[in-house]
């Protein structure tokens, strides 16, 4: 339902009348979340189910390589869908999308 520019004219006048401050507010009001501070937030962390020693190709370059490790490479880490592979002569971080088990 659409109103026509007089009739919302008419609602601002109204406005105006019942609260003149109304228009004349700084700031909006603003939503704010209150959480407890004892309430951890979890980490949603998606693993495929490919595991260390898989033979696995890579669906770009059609390449085949083996899985060394799934989140940890000489101390370095790597979270979420991520895979250590070795690739002919070098061990590359891949993403488990682009990785298919052979």
């Amino acid at each position: 339902m659409s109103y026509s520019k007089q009739t919302l004219a008419e609602a601002k006048q109204k406005l105006k009348e019942k609260d003149p401050a109304f228009f004349n507010r700084e700031k909006p009001a603003k939503r704010s979340v209150k959480r407890k501070a004892d309430v951890e937030i979890k980490k949603k962390i998606i693993k495929w189910s490919y595991k260390v020693n898989d033979i696995v190709t890579c669906t770009s370059t059609k390449r085949i390589g083996l899985i060394v490790s799934d989140n940890e490479y000489f101390g370095r880490k790597i979270e979420e869908n991520y895979y250590y592979v070795l690739f002919g002569e070098a061990v590359l971080r891949s993403s488990g999308r682009g990785l298919r088990k052979v």
